[in-house]
């Protein structure tokens, strides 16, 4: 499968078994959910996968409040797609192999997808900024998953394939 910039993608079940980290999103049992905003990072050849939100009320109100206390707001991004407010969670991000990305979401027949290639770069750019916080030792909420820890299990089963 194509893995396409701007798309999003869905997460198997195997990857969660495998990585078994408390603080993931795990898959709705009854859903293809959640959904993920993906991208490369072409230095280890492993994906990100950014965890996607209809919650937008919530984290506005979040987002207002980092504000006010004049804490950075980038770890959460407001974004239109199918004309949808969605929010996209950098600070629950996670990397995985291309094997683990199960399916693109698809609604109405049509991809679902981020259509505005800047959007797409500037997205990218803030989850690289966020990946070199969370190498640093960075944490965003108590319950972030251990993204170091699954980056190097993915990279050592990269190098077994």
């Amino acid at each position: 499968m194509e893995i396409i910039a701007g798309n999003l993608y869905f997460v198997s079940n195997d990857f969660f078994i495998k990585v078994n980290d408390p603080y993931l999103k795990i898959n709705y049992e009854n859903t293809k959910r959640p959904h993920y905003f993906t991208f490369l990072d072409s230095a280890t050849g492993l994906y990100w996968l950014v965890p996607c939100s209809s919650k937008a009320e919530k984290f506005e109100r979040l987002i207002q409040k980092k504000k006010e206390q004049h804490k950075p707001t980038d770890a959460i991004k407001i974004v239109k797609i199918f004309d949808r407010k969605t929010v996209l969670l950098f600070q629950d991000m996670f990397p995985a192999a291309a094997r683990y990305i199960d399916g693109q979401y698809i609604k109405g027949g049509q991809a679902v997808r981020i259509a505005d290639p800047k959007l797409i770069q500037e997205l990218e750019k803030t989850a690289r900024k966020i990946i070199g916080l969370l190498h640093r030792g960075v944490h965003f909420t108590s319950t972030q998953p251990d993204v170091i820890k699954i980056e190097k299990l993915m990279i050592e089963e990269l190098k077994m394939e």
